[in-house]
């Protein structure tokens, strides 16, 4: 009996040291295996998408383009045009030769026109087919890009040659005496010898007009090429020569693809209308992934690690590089998606996400949990507008009440104080409280936040009720009077008018999410506090706006006032989403100019960017920017969702780098490790974890104490 008290004893003085640390003994984090695997979580998109440069269809498998392809340069998060900031990837030099500075028939001078570049190109590449880079390859593969945009051979497809072949009539008032192009006016062009036979290039020359081999380049590749440009350039060579601009024109197998160089590569394995074996292999390029499927119905994609890879050693010295094969866990764009997603990352069985509009995690649920870290992207989501119909301002509104034939539907906009005062009567952080949880960001530029040539001094429309009804007074004097509203009127006199006897009655559309179902209600307000209505029924609210507006016939001439939203870079490739939204696009062409934003100021500064010096297109950024915010009023430039990426505590992640939204370290994977982790040790509950050592301590002497009386 003595012993087993000894033993007692013995227990209780050993326990009473390690009773302060039994809540840090959680279970450990166990190492992966020896392959170590990410696990990225994204949203599956319907309409899939094609990876091919020429015809790049955006989709969310762009994820495993961005690691597998590579370009011939990579300019860096928030790059503003300074060259000598450029990182070398597939080329390692660069040098410009620029057009002369001279002055145009609109009577300013044309500068930053690139006339050609020669890039010296990266020795020691290999495809993920073994084959090599150099300079027959990067020929191999601009010279593709022309002759399949342009449908030269009858094998291509033409869906974006827009975006490498030029109209040299629209150029006619810029041209110098060194640059001109309008020898091509009325004409079918012809690149590497093969003529043109589409009639939608009649007119028009490709971007560049040739690429020729300066040095081949020897047993480890390499070499040198020029590109001489047909167009000014001052834009579209990033989008030729990085690997993030808009376009991205990235740089594929010639030998895998040798059968391809006059035709298109559609889907990334799925397509049916383009028929493969199982030899077939795609995304076959030198980045530092290798394509293995993605797969959308089973819901899965992975890739594996290109062992081979070019800047392997130089990673992976650096502790850099060390996923071995990448998964991609898919997930439905619907409810039921984002609650797998959000169980998912907390269970583990994803490492790393998106957090965006249309595609959320709960965001107090992932800040509240110990084991993941939020990264917010600092320039914010696409941003969120409302379009107000300027159609009435225009041709098309003088011609067909001029009983023109050529105009086939009833313009229908609304006048330009009626779009201002929409404008001031909006409540901008109200919406966004509601309807984003107070995580957005009002917009203060139509050039969106953080942007290069964003000036937020230029006066942004906001809540204000006395300037929109003064608006109204202005536009609608005797519809006002007769209704006893004047400058001293209540917002009850307001409401009243729009509830009983409105002065006007809008065409509002808007869809069934649960985001516009929310700006219905802001509208409304809004509306009904300058005595407007709208039309609050089933022909109004729908389940897709762009269906109303792109196909329903006539659709784009009704819509008064209807909400999306938008894209523009932040950079220099940003002037082609202006370009689109507000330049006059043209006697009877709508475009994307879905305002009907149609002021010859406003074209001509757009287009002096595009020939001008950095100073010179900031005064016309700023020179729209003025006119469109505090004059015109196409758009309600509301907010931009907050998002950013969730990931896994036990992963090391380089510090983000964003362009355009997306974060480079997120497109190629290789700046991410795994690293283990392990939580902070809990205290029990109302005690620090010293007062229980001192407690345990004590509590030993004291049976030390007893111990040594029993032994006397």
């Amino acid at each position: 009996m003595r012993k087993n008290i000894k033993i007692l004893v013995l227990i209780l003085f050993v326990s009473s040291f390690s009773l302060p640390f039994i809540p840090v003994m959680a279970d450990p984090q166990t190492a992966q295996d020896d392959k170590v695997v990410f696990r990225l979580g994204v949203q599956i998109t319907a309409a899939g998408g094609d990876w091919d440069p020429v015809i790049r269809r955006a989709s969310n498998a762009d994820v495993t383009r961005m690691c597998s392809l590579e370009g011939f340069v990579r300019y860096p998060a928030n790059w503003e045009g300074d060259y000598s900031e450029l990182e070398p990837v597939l080329a390692t030099d660069w040098d410009f030769e620029y057009w002369p500075a001279e002055q145009n028939a609109k009577g300013f001078v044309n500068g930053g026109g690139i006339k050609a570049v020669n890039l010296t190109l990266r020795e020691n590449v290999t495809f993920h087919d073994g084959s090599k880079w150099n300079a027959s390859v990067a020929k191999w593969n601009l010279d593709r890009i022309i002759i399949v945009s342009g449908n030269l051979t009858g094998n291509g497809d033409m869906l974006y040659y827009y975006d490498f072949w030029e109209e040299a009539s629209d150029y006619v008032d810029f041209y110098t005496p060194s640059w001109n192009m309008s020898s091509y006016i009325g004409k079918m062009p012809s690149y590497n010898g093969i003529v043109a036979t589409n009639p939608l290039l009649n007119g028009t020359f490709p971007k560049y007009e040739n690429v020729t081999i300066l040095e081949a380049g020897g047993p480890n590749g390499g070499g040198k090429i020029r590109i001489n440009f047909n167009d000014w350039a001052s834009f579209s060579v990033w989008e030729l020569l990085a690997t993030n601009p808009q376009h991205y024109i990235l740089m594929i197998s010639k030998e895998a693809y040798a059968d391809y160089w006059d035709k298109p590569i559609y889907g990334f394995g799925e397509n049916p209308s383009f028929p493969q074996d199982e030899t077939f292999q795609h995304l076959v390029g030198t980045g530092p992934y290798i394509f293995d499927h993605w797969d959308a119905v089973a819901q899965t994609g992975k890739m594996v690690k290109n062992e081979n890879y070019w800047n392997k050693e130089a990673l992976e010295s650096v502790g850099w590089f060390e996923i071995d094969e990448l998964q991609f866990v898919l997930f439905t764009p619907d409810a039921d998606g984002t609650q797998a997603r959000n169980l998912a990352m907390k269970t583990g069985a994803i490492d790393m996400s998106e957090d965006t509009t249309g595609f959320n995690f709960v965001y107090s649920e992932v800040m509240a949990q110990a084991d993941i870290t939020y990264y917010e992207n600092p320039i914010g989501d696409y941003p969120f507008i409302m379009v107000l119909n300027c159609i009435n301002d225009t041709e098309w509104k003088t011609n067909y009440d001029a009983g023109d034939p050529y105009v086939p539907y009833q313009p229908n906009g609304i006048p330009r104080l009626l779009r201002k005062a929409i404008s001031y009567a909006f409540d901008y952080e109200g919406f966004i409280q509601t309807a984003y949880s107070g995580r957005a960001t009002r917009m203060k530029s139509y050039l969106g936040n953080n942007m290069t040539y964003a000036n937020y001094d230029i006066p942004m429309p906001y809540l204000n009720l006395t300037i929109a009804r003064e608006a109204i007074l202005a536009q609608y004097p005797t519809e006002c009077a007769a209704r006893n509203l004047n400058e001293t009127s209540t917002d009850q006199d307001w409401q009243n008018v729009a509830n009983s006897n409105p002065i006007y009655t809008v065409d509002f559309y808007w869809d069934t999410t649960a985001l516009q179902q929310v700006l219905q209600d802001y509208v409304a307000t809004a509306l009904h506090n300058i005595g407007m209505a709208y039309y609050d029924d089933s022909s109004h609210e729908l389940a897709s706006v762009w269906i109303q507006i792109l196909y329903v016939p006539g659709g784009s001439f009704s819509a008064q006032v209807w909400p999306t939203t938008f894209a523009i870079a932040p950079t220099e490739i940003g002037h082609a989403h202006i370009n689109a939204y507000f330049k006059y696009p043209g006697p009877y062409t709508v475009g994307w100019n879905l305002a009907f934003n149609y002021l010859d100021n406003v074209t001509d500064w757009i287009d002096q960017i595009y020939f001008s010096n950095r100073t010179v297109r900031q005064e016309c950024y700023d020179n729209i920017g003025l006119t469109l915010q505090d004059y015109q009023y196409p758009w309600m430039w509301i907010c931009q969702g907050d998002w950013g990426w969730v990931y896994r505590r036990e992963w090391e992640v380089r510090e983000f780098e964003f362009y355009t939204g997306m974060p480079r370290i997120v497109g190629d994977f290789t700046h991410i490790k795994y690293v283990g982790w392990e939580p902070t040790p809990p205290a029990i509950p109302g005690f620090s974890v010293y007062i229980m050592l001192s407690v345990s301590i004590a509590t030993s002497v004291g049976l030390i104490y007893v111990m040594m009386r029993k032994r006397k």
